[in-house]
């Protein structure tokens, strides 16, 4: 009995290991994929903006690096057996509250990021991982919330970068585990309200804008849903 149960487990062994090695012959893949993320960033002019404007932000309130959070969602399709395009959206949402009694600064930051990408592929039975890099034009806005029944609203708008690094895990022949990380540098123009006035505090000059670079990771699924 003991002979047979190590000969099976040899067999297993033996075919796990030849599994693995065999090539899938390869075919181009239309894909969707989803999932959320968190991003760290530095926006060095909003933050001198909140320094000028919230009256203890000598201390250590205002943070240097921010976070956010994104859902995302995106189409990429197969070029070749090295190289996937496609086209993804993420909704960007940051929220950031101080209290300097009676006084509450209360801002909602939103960006809508539509992206193109290229990657290269390394292509495994199993996994796949990609570089790529991807470029967008965004859009943003922030409430700045004065008090319970007035907001102020500014918008901006403008180019975006982004080198990532992804990682998918099969878990059955159109189905995977998505899980990514990047680094991303934003270009974007100075917030202004309506009429075209710019965001600045009384103290300063300082136009604020939501411009900065950063660092995120993401962890989602993503789905074949089409060979050609």
């Amino acid at each position: 009995m003991t002979i047979i149960l190590k000969y099976l487990t040899a067999l297993i062994f033996v075919n796990a290991v030849l599994f693995s090695q065999t090539k899938v012959p390869f075919k181009k893949h239309l894909s969707i994929y989803t999932g959320m993320g968190i991003n760290y960033g530095i926006t060095q002019d909003f933050n001198d903006y909140l320094i000028a404007a919230i009256p203890y932000s000598t201390s250590d309130s205002i943070k240097s690096f921010n976070a956010g959070v994104e859902f995302f969602g995106g189409v990429e399709a197969d070029i070749s057996r090295t190289f996937s395009a496609g086209a993804e959206y993420s909704y960007y949402v940051r929220s950031l509250t101080y209290t300097f009694s009676p006084a509450v600064f209360d801002y909602t930051i939103i960006s809508h990021q539509p992206y193109v990408k290229l990657s290269y592929v390394f292509r495994e039975n199993r996994y796949n991982f990609k570089i790529g890099g991807a470029f967008g034009y965004h859009f943003q806005q922030l409430d700045n919330r004065i008090n319970a029944s007035v907001t102020d609203k500014y918008t901006s708008s403008g180019p975006s970068g982004r080198l990532d690094l992804t990682f998918t895990r099969r878990l059955s022949p159109n189905f995977f585990v998505y899980m990514s990380g990047f680094g991303f540098a934003n270009f974007y123009g100075k917030l202004k309200n309506s009429n075209g006035a710019p965001l600045k505090s009384v103290n300063s000059n300082v136009e604020a804008s939501l411009a900065g670079y950063g660092m995120g990771a993401r962890l989602g699924v993503q789905f074949y849903i089409a060979k050609f």
